[in-house]
């Protein structure tokens, strides 16, 4: 067998244990990137004169998949102040929307771009 076979067979099992611990790593940086994101949002929603009281509406859900992995964060309506926290966010033909929806995100998005450069740096050293 040559060497240029058995480097890429090397470089191949490199490669599967990269991945066989990518996926947590990854999801665990998107975890505390929507804990970060919703501390944020109950922050902004405690300090409104008029929605304080939709702070506690504030939840996440985890919809991970084989190849994705993905936070949904936001008011829930099913919970007390769940609507409110709706309208500071979207509003209502009467008024509201005050609420950046965006802002938690932009805040966060650096960290999780940093975090996610430096597990790529640390599996390219695996390599």
């Amino acid at each position: 067998m040559s060497d240029g076979v058995e480097g890429l067979r090397e470089f191949a099992a490199s490669i599967e244990r990269v991945t066989e611990g990518a996926y947590d790593e990854v999801d665990a940086v998107m975890f505390k990137g929507a804990m970060n994101m919703k501390r944020e949002m109950v922050a902004d929603l405690s300090g409104s004169t008029h929605f304080k009281g939709a702070a506690g509406s504030i939840t996440f859900e985890q919809h991970n998949t084989k190849n994705v992995i993905r936070r949904e964060l936001g008011p829930d309506k099913s919970r007390p102040g769940g609507a409110l926290g709706n309208i500071y966010y979207f509003g209502t033909s009467r008024g509201g929307g005050s609420g950046d929806i965006e802002k938690p995100i932009n805040s966060e998005a650096p960290r999780l771009i940093g975090a996610i450069q430096d597990l790529v740096a640390k599996w390219a050293g695996q390599l």
